[in-house]
């Protein structure tokens, strides 16, 4: 009876044991995940940007003067040829009246030259004089009536007015700056780039040419417009360590995209990975150290995400820091589902729970 009272007591304590271990579940953790690419999901990366006008160029009468008239605003826009500015006209009236009266009596001189050439009643030395004179009065015309037109400044190109410099009656010198104008076929947006990605891209002949570069702006976040490599500017940021790309983005007449104005860039950077490289480029947050280990006895590891929502840690071999961004590579797969955010309070079979909107 003892004996089976005892063994009683022990099947209860460990059913109760059991019960109690099996009862204790590990809090399900909220965290963020990161896709890693495959040929048929691309890996995007967003960047930040900045628009300004694909050719800005400023405008200057070519001849001095007073201002009379300027006939835009800021923000207008204008069709080529149209009149922008004005001059006031009236001491280059008065060259241009003297000039063409000079040439009138020229002309008729010449002409008698040549009718009494014709007679034999001129010499040919007189002739020739004669000739000159007509010719040197029909250049002094010919300027005049140039330096006439320069007092009118008009757009030499279809565009957007950036900014005006000056007001009316204002003396103005050649070459000063009256205002400016935006050529509005392509819009320019520069975007600060991680040495690794140009690093990669330059590996390929023209790879970079290719990107596949989408801008939305920060006014009209809802319109996304399809960009195009347009040059690099190879003199590295020290501090960011990186490089400005500009990319081409087409003018819609529809959105009042303004110099200054910050975009979101998305680039698809799969074609560089599974050209070039195996490696891929995970969030630095999404690498952490097992716990108690100490550096250089284990190696760094990453949380996959897996189809039942629990996570298995995955040893992996660090390669490049850049920026916000690390290469692995070794460790991972084309695919793969990585814990980004959250990564550093783990462990292996643990539930976890996606942040809204971050799956």
């Amino acid at each position: 009876m003892f004996i089976k009272t005892i063994t009683t007591s022990l099947i209860t304590l460990i059913l109760a044991g059991c019960s109690v271990e099996e009862s204790i579940e590990m809090p399900e953790q909220i965290v963020e995940i990161y896709n890693l690419p495959t040929e048929v999901n691309p890996v995007e990366r967003d960047f930040n940007g900045i628009a300004r006008a694909h050719d800005l160029v400023d405008l200057a009468f070519r001849v001095d003067g007073e201002i009379k008239s300027i006939n835009i605003n800021k923000g207008q826009k204008v069709n080529k040829g149209d009149v922008l500015a004005v001059l006031d006209k009236r001491d280059y009236q008065i060259v241009v009246d003297d000039r063409k009266a000079r040439l009138v009596l020229t002309e008729q001189q010449f002409e008698r030259a040549k009718a009494l050439l014709d007679k034999k009643l001129l010499s040919q030395s007189e002739y020739d004089k004669m000739r000159a004179e007509y010719l040197v009065a029909l250049a002094d015309f010919r300027k005049a009536s140039l330096m006439f037109e320069y007092t009118e400044l008009k757009a030499p190109f279809d565009g957007i007015i950036g900014d005006v410099f000056s007001d009316p009656f204002v003396n103005v010198q050649p070459g000063s700056a009256v205002l400016s104008l935006h050529k509005v076929d392509f819009v320019e947006v520069d975007v600060q780039l991680p040495d690794m990605i140009l690093a990669v891209a330059k590996l390929g002949e023209n790879r970079i040419r290719n990107l596949d570069v989408k801008v939305a702006y920060e006014a009209f976040p809802d319109k996304i417009f399809t960009a195009t490599p347009y040059e690099l500017n190879l003199e590295k940021d020290p501090s960011t360590r990186s490089y400005i790309a500009t990319f081409l983005v087409p003018f819609d007449n529809q959105f009042g995209v303004l110099e200054g104005m910050p975009a979101k860039v998305s680039i698809d950077l799969s074609d560089l990975t599974y050209t070039y490289s195996r490696d891929f480029l995970v969030p630095v947050a999404a690498v952490v150290m097992p716990d108690g280990s100490r550096i250089g006895q284990q190696r760094p590891v990453v949380w996959r995400y897996k189809d039942d929502q629990t996570v298995e840690s995955q040893e992996v071999e660090l390669g490049t820091l850049s920026g916000d961004m690390i290469e692995i590579n070794q460790g991972l797969n084309d695919g793969d589902v990585i814990v980004s955010v959250g990564a550093n309070k783990l462990v292996d079979g643990q539930k976890v729970v996606l942040k809204k909107g971050k799956r």
